[in-house]
């Protein structure tokens, strides 16, 4: 059993593999120069941005912009004043105000929000994961606010250029399934293989999510992305689910002919955390779990498995959520009653259970009582990493953190918690001890420790 409470944000370059795509990209205008390196990449690659051409000291503001789905603009800034050398370069250049402060070279991403006349409650995701994540940057002469680069009171920008950044790798194919009632999108490598099977679920919003999934097969896994309510012709709500569609996944993905066949991961997010963990008690091909932010326990409805109903542990009383100028802030009455968490320690099954430490919607003890309860002999099964300071959606690296975003159940804005500088740790530190993770409980055995290597 390990227990990591971390807080202070840490600069870590990333030791992700690289896909080869173009490495530099500089347009100068009037002398001054902005160089992005690699332009490029994979969403969880940090990028190296530098101006140059400056004169000594000069203030500039570094803006960034990306459309979302639907056009809205979410948009960052930074105010720096260059070096003696008349150059500005983000890993090492600290940034006096903007939507982030000091030097994080990807502060320009992670700190980015929803722009003034947005509607509330906007979360940044890419539903055609097919299509790359456009960033426009720019630089402006003098320090300037996020509001008047937004709002257009600037003069026109010193220079420009594009960072394209990708969900999914140009080696990595996205295959809708529609298997008897299974749905939802297989991700698998042009590769040899086989490769380590992984399902990906999120929560009670619904639908399929694909970002996360395309994300990790780019990164040599084969990854279903799988949806349970709220998509094409499956049931409308998560309640009175069936156990035996998830098996069904189960099977489906570890007899496919690219995936290794004995045994697959799960990682999953609020409600499907929740719901790996059961299915791992109900079906041994789960061999590892990577669980953020999820009761352990069964929540608000039962799950059926043939004529056996598991009944939930606590009921969704919206009474006990509260109206606040954020949105509403979830007040559910969690369960403490250990008799009735998950007896995960009953499997074999490893687990990585990442937890916001303000996270608003799933009580942070929950985890830690989780850990409790394993006997002392199967306490090595359990990881928990509790990020101080972190929400509840914590995605791959350099996403920019939603405090708050619209539930379709709620019909107005849910709050998630958590601050922008220590969810942006949470989320990049999480995301390279899940692939640790994965690597080590899903493929060795399968693979040359070369092979592993080249993952890392």
């Amino acid at each position: 059993m390990i227990i990591s409470v971390l807080r202070k944000p840490l600069y870590f370059v990333s030791k992700l593999r690289t896909v080869g795509f173009r490495c530099i990209n500089t347009r100068a205008m009037d002398g001054v120069q902005l160089s992005i390196r690699p332009n490029d990449v994979l969403v969880d690659e940090r990028v190296s941005v530098h101006v140059s051409g400056l004169a000594s000291n000069q203030k500039v503001t570094i803006y960034s912009t990306i459309k979302g789905n639907k056009g809205e603009v979410f948009a960052s800034c930074g105010c720096y004043s260059s070096g003696k050398d008349g150059t500005v370069d983000l890993e090492n250049t600290p940034a006096v105000s903007g939507t982030y402060t000091g030097t994080d070279g990807m502060g320009f991403i992670w700190s980015m929000c929803a722009t003034s006349g947005e509607k509330l409650g906007l979360r940044l995701l890419q539903s055609d994961v097919t299509k790359p994540q456009l960033v426009n940057i720019s630089v402006h002469n003098g320090h300037l606010s996020l509001t008047d680069l937004c709002q257009g009171h600037s003069k026109p920008p010193m220079v420009s250029d594009v960072l394209s950044r990708w969900y999914k790798s140009p080696e990595v194919s996205r295959i809708p399934v529609m298997s008897g009632r299974l749905r939802g999108t297989l991700f698998l490598s042009n590769g040899p293989g086989p490769f380590p099977g992984v399902i990906d679920m999120y929560g009670a919003g619904g639908g399929v999510m694909e970002h996360r999934a395309a994300l990790l097969a780019s990164r040599g896994f084969a990854v279903y992305a799988l949806p349970f309510f709220g998509y094409q012709d499956l049931q409308k709500s998560f309640n009175d689910l069936d156990l035996n569609y998830f098996k069904e996944a189960v099977t489906f993905l570890d007899t496919h002919t690219h995936v290794q066949s004995d045994g697959i991961g799960i990682i999953a997010t609020s409600k499907g955390a929740e719901l790996g963990q059961f299915l791992a008690i109900h079906c041994p091909l789960v061999k590892a779990i990577v669980s953020i932010n999820g009761m352990p326990y069964l929540s608000f409805s039962p799950i059926h498995d043939g004529s056996t109903s598991y009944p939930n542990a606590i009921e969704l009383d919206l009474a006990l959520y509260e109206l606040s100028e954020e949105g509403i802030i979830a007040k559910p009455g969690h369960c403490f009653d250990t008799s009735k968490f998950f007896k995960v320690w009953e499997s074999d099954v490893k687990i990585l259970n990442i937890c916001g430490g303000d996270d608003m919607n799933v009580h942070p003890d929950l985890q830690q009582l989780q850990v409790k309860c394993f006997p002392a002999h199967k306490r090595d099964n359990i990881e928990l990493l509790v990020y101080q300071g972190a929400g509840h959606l914590i995605d791959p690296p350099f996403s920019p953190h939603c405090r708050a975003s619209f539930n379709k159940l709620l019909q107005n804005c849910l709050v998630w918690g958590g601050n922008p500088v220590d969810h942006a740790y949470a989320q990049e530190d999480s995301w390279r001890r899940i692939l640790t993770f994965f690597n080590r409980h899903l493929r060795e055995g399968h693979a040359s420790k070369d092979r592993i290597k080249s993952l890392l």
